[in-house]
């Protein structure tokens, strides 16, 4: 029997749920994963992901300045315009600096002890639609499987 802690990855990436929602997103990034356990002391309390990430960025692209330019003085509108919603994204940049993990990470952990088989943890994942699985044993974070872990159980 294929066992999950033969497939898992045991350095797991983590982020704290006070940590920004950017030093997060840096951090994903900057290890070309799509998400991370949400660790509190050694408690998962959490998981951020690409996902949760996507939901965060709402960009406001419907507005547009080319129905000023029929105006006299277009330009000078269209300059005010952009300098207004220059100030106006600041603004926003600024009250976003401070939203934390916490406040759009996935909250119900899903999860599999090291000893469970790697088909029933392929059978979680898809059950839940999910792209990965924290491996916790006796309450401690041990490791990681994800889906290309799984997948690379069927050929070794």
């Amino acid at each position: 029997m294929k066992l999950v802690k033969k497939y898992m990855k045991k350095k797991v990436l983590t982020v704290k749920p006070s940590d920004s929602i950017f030093k997060a997103a840096s951090a994903l990034a900057k290890h070309h994963i799509s998400g991370a356990p949400v660790v509190k002391g050694n408690k998962v309390v959490g998981v951020i992901s690409e996902t949760d990430l996507i939901r965060f960025m709402k960009l406001d692209l419907s507005r547009t300045h080319s129905e000023l330019a029929m105006e006299p003085h277009a330009l000078s509108i269209v300059l005010l315009a952009l300098i207004k919603d220059h100030i106006n994204m600041k603004k926003e940049l600024k009250k976003m600096s401070k939203i934390q993990v916490k406040d759009f990470m996935s909250r119900d952990v899903i999860s599999v002890p090291s000893d469970e088989n790697v088909i029933e943890a392929a059978s979680i994942l898809d059950k839940h639609h999910i792209d990965r699985l924290p491996v916790i044993d006796k309450g401690r974070l041990v490791g990681i499987i994800s889906r290309s872990d799984l997948i690379k159980s069927l050929i070794v």
